[in-house]
């Protein structure tokens, strides 16, 4: 079990801390970015959609369709907004140890990414030995945003279903975090490289410089933890973050 920092803790370990707390705000920028441009993508096609609609409504006949059409815009943009609103705790500056609900902390996040990448066809399935965990709220958020991600990124759309799936279990190291997917999966050389800082796993992977994986690696790592991939070409990925266990009690402040 890890416990809280002290004053007289080596610099190596200071160290460590330092850079997890690096690779945490990294990570919060890229994802406050990402947030911010999809939610101004979401206003401007919900308000342009609502505009037409309203024009429509001119002819008699489409005032109920137009109407309905336009409850739904609204609904839809109003479980964006809803899935904003974040915990003060879930930010790198709230650098302590809470209680974390796993299970939904896992579906927004979800329905973010999917967002995001455009894959709503694609299938959650959670197995859960554990429904809380006591870890950082921030540093969880980011590596199951990027996990997920990858894996949604990389789903395979010739497959009648794709689905990602996120285990967690109790181990004696900690907390076993293991997320597989159906997708694409890696080339056969993939599997070392995914990691190193500027690679891409494919062509397609269009804006960005492709770093998250290999900063959610360094996130692990200087937080006590391991980060390993195991891959094969057409079928899947699955990545297995194992996350020390932490004393709640040490960070009560």
């Amino acid at each position: 079990m890890q416990h809280a920092p002290t004053e007289s803790m080596p610099n190596a370990t200071n160290i460590h801390l330092l850079l997890a707390y690096l690779a945490d705000l990294e990570l919060e920028v890229d994802r406050l970015r990402k947030q911010s441009q999809f939610v101004q993508h979401e206003v401007r096609e919900t308000l342009n959609r609502i505009r037409f609609l309203c024009m429509n409504t001119s002819e008699p006949g489409n005032v109920p369709s137009s109407l309905g059409e336009i409850g739904q815009a609204t609904k839809n943009m109003l479980e964006v907004l809803r899935d904003l609103h974040e915990s003060p705790g879930y930010h790198p500056a709230h650098d302590q140890v809470i209680a974390i609900a796993v299970r939904p902390l896992a579906e927004k996040v979800f329905r973010w990414q999917q967002r995001l990448v455009g894959a709503m066809q694609v299938v959650l399935r959670l197995e859960l030995e554990c429904e809380h965990v006591e870890w950082f709220p921030a540093r969880l958020r980011h590596i199951l945003d990027n996990l997920l991600s990858n894996a949604l990124k990389y789903h395979d759309p010739s497959k009648s279903e794709s689905w990602v799936s996120l285990s967690l279990k109790i181990v004696p190291e900690g907390y076993e975090l293991r997320i597989s997917d159906n997708g694409i999966g890696l080339r056969p050389d993939g599997g070392t490289q995914v990691f190193e800082l500027f690679y891409r796993a494919a062509p397609a992977r269009a804006a960005g410089l492709g770093v998250g994986l290999a900063v959610v690696k360094l996130l692990v790592e200087h937080s006590g933890g391991t980060l390993n991939v195991d891959s094969g070409e057409g079928q899947g990925t699955t990545f297995v973050a194992v996350l020390p266990r932490y004393d709640i009690n040490d960070y009560l402040v």
